[in-house]
């Protein structure tokens, strides 16, 4: 893979877009902590907000780490909120973080460690708050990885959740129109076949937003499952079978969950 990053200095950008949700992303501020201050950034996103959020935002956090705030006049969604913030960063590696979520108090620090130590080029943890993903990455980390690479397990099924996410910042940067799955589409994009991966069986991120119910969700659902299939087209552009194969692949795995759904009636009101 050819990275543009050679010339930045290893470190972390916390990119973390937001909408009208000043004391959301003030907490999610605030938990990005570190014992090398000088190693990371927080960058904001006020992707369309009604408020112009950048005063609002002090221009350090408790911890001494530097916040920067760009803003779009409208919204345009997380996906190009988190391209502005990609192309806006100054160290090597971008994390992701929703700002109703907050990181670990340890989590920057770990990461750090793990890309002095090793090449990496993509790192996920464990989430408090969603185990599935957890049970996931930890199935292809222990059981799978060895007969199926991370390019087409991720095509099946998604085991990371953006505030698990730290990439290698690079110029591949995906669609920015999707408005549901566009982090998972970043990843399609992302992971090639010599991508370095890395799994940290660490609860490094919390998520709040409670668990979905059967009931009352059968609309987004329905999106979320739409968005999946628009999502996958990346893979028709990857080198030609692989990206195919995966693209079909992945297309069974989704119809077989559109079947569970309905199995499971998530599509009723």
């Amino acid at each position: 893979m050819q990275f543009n990053s050679s010339v930045r200095p290893t470190g972390l950008s916390v990119v973390i877009p937001t909408l009208n949700r000043v004391e959301m992303v003030s907490r999610a501020c605030q938990s990005v902590a570190s014992a090398q201050p000088d190693r990371v950034e927080i960058i904001v996103i006020d992707d369309g907000s009604t408020e112009d959020l950048r005063p609002l935002l002090p221009a350090n956090n408790n911890h001494n780490i530097p916040i920067r705030c760009y803003r779009f006049e409208r919204n345009r969604g997380p996906q190009a909120a988190r391209n502005l913030g990609i192309r806006r960063a100054r160290f090597s590696h971008i994390a992701f973080l929703d700002s109703d979520d907050s990181f670990t108090q340890d989590k920057i620090d770990l990461v750090l460690q793990q890309l002095d130590s090793t090449a990496v080029d993509l790192l996920f943890h464990d989430v408090q708050g969603m185990p599935k993903y957890g049970k996931l990455a930890r199935l292809w980390a222990h059981s799978l990885s060895r007969w199926i690479p991370f390019s087409w397990w991720i095509a099946l099924l998604n085991p990371v959740i953006t505030p698990a996410l730290v990439v290698r910042r690079e110029r591949r940067l995906g669609l920015v129109r999707l408005r549901y799955c566009e982090d998972w589409c970043f990843l399609l994009h992302y992971v090639q076949s010599d991508t370095r991966i890395r799994f940290l069986e660490r609860e490094l991120s919390i998520v709040y937003r409670p668990a979905g119910t059967s009931g009352g969700l059968s609309g987004a659902i329905w999106k979320m499952r739409k968005g999946e299939f628009t999502a996958r087209r990346v893979l028709l552009k990857s080198s030609w079978p692989s990206g195919f194969l995966r693209y079909c692949l992945g297309g069974m795995a989704g119809l077989l969950r559109i079947l569970s759904d309905v199995l499971r009636g998530r599509y009723l009101h």
